[in-house]
């Protein structure tokens, strides 16, 4: 899939939602910058994966199996 595919799908399907940084219940890493925008993908069931795009790069930071990692209100 492309960026664009992922960014026009639904993010409780293919696609993905922005996750405020002080929504993160966990120790952000160090180099992480503040200007870092989070964004949440789903895999397996609806649990989603969090990172950072860089490009065309999507790095993973934590993976929220128990849907513990952010407020997902």
């Amino acid at each position: 899939m492309t960026w664009t595919m992922i960014t026009n799908s639904p993010r409780h399907g293919l696609g993905y939602e922005k996750i405020a940084r002080t929504s993160i219940r966990a120790p952000i890493p160090t180099d992480i910058t503040d200007d870092v925008t989070f964004i949440a993908f789903r895999f397996y069931g609806k649990a989603p994966m969090v990172g950072y795009r860089e490009g065309y790069i999507f790095h993973i930071l934590w993976i929220d199996r128990d849907f513990t990692l952010y407020s997902h209100g």
